[in-house]
């Protein structure tokens, strides 16, 4: 299948490098106002470049697009692609809140006859594959709480030619780090622990004390989740250093990852590794290849998306009502995920 980028900056350039890695999908073009963009699109990567989408389809013929552009634009890109009869990939957060909440948007997804898919790409980092393969050993046991902390020294800049800090802006990200580092958060540490939010409790602030003020740099986040699982979750852009932390604990065993390294333990076996994560990549180049192939999988077994929807759709009630929470002093606030009560916990996976 050929496929388009639309959004030419660093994360899509580690999509990229994905695609070159996946025999059955080939990027031919991308989406980019930018000439600097279009230029390393071209003379980096080989790929045909076009301003804006119309012109993209004036010459192209796509079965898929692939949404890199920042938040205020996904639903819009979604839209177009289904509109045009195409498969979307779409970075997060895929569901961002509108006027009319998610279920138009969610409508029209289950309505089109594409697939329409949320990158998780978290979910497809071998050091975190490896924690999931140790939490669903039958030893582990059940899954009792998780918690996770991610440390930055800023946020992530964008490209210099347009908009480089649209993170700290709401008007593009729709929050701080709450909505730009909470979707990975999120999704995976429901994924990881199999369970669904039922509430949180979450203190937001500026703790570097600079400029960007009209966003949060730090966030503290407490889920409760069904079977009284609780996920805690820190994050934030205010560290004097970059740290990546995951902790879950079972029943019977726990696993850490800190960085590079790991350290689990199963009915008193203790082993420890070093395993290279990439956190530090801010292109997560050695993620995506697996993602693309689950894309493909999903494409060929539509079926699947409807958990994948689920997932998205519950990262972003999470993150909603946190700010509920936060704007009230971190209250506790309920969290409805429709549909959930009858899926049940792994639709969520």
């Amino acid at each position: 299948m050929e496929g388009v980028i639309v959004g030419f900056g660093t994360i899509a350039m580690g999509h990229a490098v994905g695609y070159s890695q996946v025999d059955d999908l080939d990027i031919v073009a991308v989406v980019d106002p930018s000439p600097t963009r279009q230029a390393d699109a071209t003379y980096r990567f080989g790929l045909r470049s076009y301003a804006s989408f119309a012109e993209m389809l004036d010459h192209e013929s796509p079965a898929f697009i692939d949404v890199c552009t920042p938040p205020s634009t996904h639903s819009e890109y979604l839209r177009l692609g289904m509109a045009h009869g195409l498969h979307v990939l779409c970075e997060k957060p895929f569901l961002s809140p509108s006027i009319d909440g998610y279920d138009a948007l969610l409508a029209e997804i289950r309505a089109s006859r594409q697939v329409i898919y949320p990158c998780h790409n978290y979910k497809f980092a071998p050091i975190l594959g490896l924690m999931e393969k140790v939490i669903g050993a039958p030893e582990f046991g059940a899954v009792l709480s998780a918690r996770f902390r991610t440390l930055r020294s800023g946020h992530a800049v964008g490209v210099a030619d347009w908009n480089p800090n649209w993170r700290r802006d709401p008007s593009y990200s729709g929050g701080g780090i709450l909505r730009d580092h909470g979707p990975h958060s999120i999704y995976l540490a429901t994924h990881l622990t199999d369970r669904i939010p039922m509430a949180v409790s979450c203190l937001i602030g500026n703790l570097r004390k600079d400029r960007f003020t009209d966003t949060e740099d730090t966030a503290m986040l407490t889920i409760r989740c069904d079977d009284d699982v609780q996920i805690m979750l820190d994050l934030t852009w205010s560290a004097g250093f970059r740290n990546s932390y995951y902790s879950v604990i079972g029943s019977n065993g726990s696993v850490v990852v800190e960085n590079d390294d790991v350290c689990y333990a199963i009915g008193g076996d203790v082993r420890r590794m070093v395993l290279p994560s990439n956190f530090d990549d801010p292109a997560h180049t050695e993620w995506f290849r697996e993602m693309f192939v689950d894309f493909l999988g999903t494409v060929t077994h539509p079926n699947r998306l409807e958990a994948l929807l689920q997932e998205a759709l519950m990262t972003s009630l999470v993150i909603d009502n946190a700010y509920k929470s936060a704007f009230d002093g971190g209250r506790w606030v309920d969290i409805d995920i429709p549909g959930t009560s009858s899926l049940g916990c792994g639709m969520l996976r």
